[in-house]
């Protein structure tokens, strides 16, 4: 019974093992004899059309290290090892073969003829077919032959899994790897036996014969899907396209007057290891090429708009035949300028915020510095927006520059104006004259604002005196703050109809920190 979860091989073997022991039992006929030679030579066919096989794969090798050597030399490295290392193990094979049929009819049959003419296979002219004992004396008993090739069929299993792994592994591969050169124990008669006792021992000497070429079959089986599972590796993550356009990408086609114009030339499915050959109109010289993009630098001597273009040309897969591509476009070149806008005024307030914003014509926000000469600051918000906070009426101006290639370059500057924020207008209960409820008087505050100014700004007050005319007598009560003192809702109390009453030296606190008189306020009592 095969042993549970074996591999097809494995299970084939412990068939063989089976079928030829109870041959044996039963006098192994000529014709059975004579049917392992049929199957020998089935094997050996198979086995020069795997070779075959090998050798148009391993040209596809040579082809494309011819092409592209740069990315094809790794995998040629391998693909030569598994060339060397199954030659060395099919010849070594063949070798025990050659001795296992010498010491059985003491001699190789070498030099004899088939019915072409053509050498003969030795195993084909074997006279000891039936020779159980050869197997195991040659190859177990007067040396540990067997075992020394089941260390070569390991040596080499382990060469092509670690291939493989390196590869970012493959399961499919590696399980057929372990498959075709498994060297694991079978089932016998007595329990388990090991790979050299199956494969040699206690069997017809073309039994024996059978088995190694087939061992040399799937040595050849192996070798054809790794050097294809190495072939396959040089073109991954290749693309084939139906429609392939010239590309050409810039930065920005606007750019300033004296400064550098740069583009890239490219295929859009380029090959970063196989540089195209990329020519502007009118020149034999090629661009240079940097990771499969030509580096192209126009002339920015003069303003207006600047056309080029020409050809890059592409060696066809495969073929010595030369695609070409033409290619064109073209640039802006323009004078510098700058824009620099007060967001809410055309003038500078000392002693407040003022929002600009700084852009420059061509150039990317982030790219785009500023600073402030005379008496302030200038802070950046974001990419373009600013707050400038000013300190005298002296002018002062700001400096626009902006990063270009790796070198900070002006752009160009302007001058504002700076200016006191103006006084406010004081109100008494609301009212900055007029005729007032008494009640609505004595609970009033005094307040200060700017109408139909930009800036939403604070003036809190600071004092104030109210006075009015009690019998011929003016009478005057101040206050700090911007409510009513007691004594002043006392005197409103007192107030007839009709009378007047003056809040005067009203004080205020400016955000420049200045204190600003705003006059009088004149109200009659209803």
């Amino acid at each position: 019974m095969a042993e549970k979860g074996a591999s097809p091989r494995s299970k084939m073997i412990q068939m063989m093992y089976l079928v030829l022991t109870a041959l044996l039992a039963l006098n192994v006929s000529a014709e059975v004899l004579n049917a392992f030679i049929k199957i020998d030579e089935s094997i050996r066919v198979t086995t020069e059309n795997f070779q075959t096989t090998n050798e148009q794969i391993y040209s596809e090798f040579v082809k494309s290290e011819k092409e592209n050597p740069e990315k094809t030399k790794p995998f040629k490295i391998k693909a030569d090892k598994i060339v060397e290392e199954s030659n060395k193990l099919v010849d070594k094979i063949q070798e025990l073969k050659l001795l296992l049929i010498k010491t059985a009819d003491k001699t190789d049959h070498m030099g004899e003829l088939d019915e072409h003419g053509h050498p003969a296979a030795p195993e084909s002219l074997l006279k000891s077919k039936d020779n159980t004992n050869i197997g195991g004396e040659v190859m177990m008993t007067t040396a540990p032959r067997g075992e020394e090739l089941k260390g070569m069929f390991d040596a080499y299993r382990d060469l092509l899994l670690g291939m493989v792994e390196e590869e970012g592994g493959n399961e499919g591969m590696s399980n057929s790897i372990k498959s075709n050169l498994n060297t694991e124990e079978v089932d016998g008669h007595d329990g388990k036996v090991s790979w050299a006792t199956a494969n040699f021992e206690h069997l017809p000497l073309i039994a024996v014969i059978s088995l190694m070429s087939k061992m040399q079959s799937d040595i050849r089986n192996t070798q054809a899907s790794m050097l294809n599972f190495l072939l396959s590796k040089i073109v991954a993550g290749e693309f084939t396209f139906n429609k392939i356009e010239a590309i050409v990408s810039s930065p920005s086609n606007y750019v300033l007057l004296n400064q550098p114009y740069k583009a890239e030339v490219f295929i859009a499915a380029s090959d970063t290891t196989k540089a195209p050959e990329i020519y502007l109109n009118g020149s034999t010289t090629p661009l240079s090429v940097v990771e499969g993009k030509g580096i192209y630098t126009g002339s920015t001597g003069s303003i207006g708009i600047k056309s080029w273009g020409g050809v890059i040309k592409l060696k066809k897969p495969g073929t010595d035949e030369m695609m070409e591509f033409p290619f064109s476009s073209e640039y802006q070149v323009g004078a510098p300028s700058v824009a620099i806008s007060p967001t809410k005024m055309n003038v500078f307030y000392i002693g407040v915020d003022n929002p600009v914003d700084v852009t420059a014509s061509g150039v990317p926000a982030a790219s785009v510095a500023a600073s402030l000469s005379g008496s302030g600051t200038i802070k950046k918000l974001s990419n373009g927006k600013y707050i400038v906070r000013v300190k005298s009426t002296n002018d002062v101006k700001i400096n626009v520059s902006a990063k270009v290639g790796d070198a900070q370059k002006s752009h160009g500057s302007m001058t504002f104006r700076c200016k006191r924020v103006p006084d406010p207008i004081a109100k008494v209960g609301g009212k900055s004259g007029g005729r007032i409820k008494k009640a609505l008087l004595t609970r009033a505050t005094v307040t200060a604002s700017l109408e139909n100014f930009p800036f939403d700004l604070s003036y809190p007050i600071i004092s104030f005196v109210a006075s009015t005319t009690q019998n011929g007598f003016t009478v005057s009560e101040k206050s700090s703050g911007s409510k009513m003192s007691n004594a002043q809702k006392q005197m409103i109390a007192e107030m007839k109809s009709g009378q007047k009453v003056y809040f005067e030296d009203i004080k205020a606190k400016a955000p420049d920190g200045s204190t600003r008189n705003l006059g009088t306020v004149k109200l009659v009592i209803n």
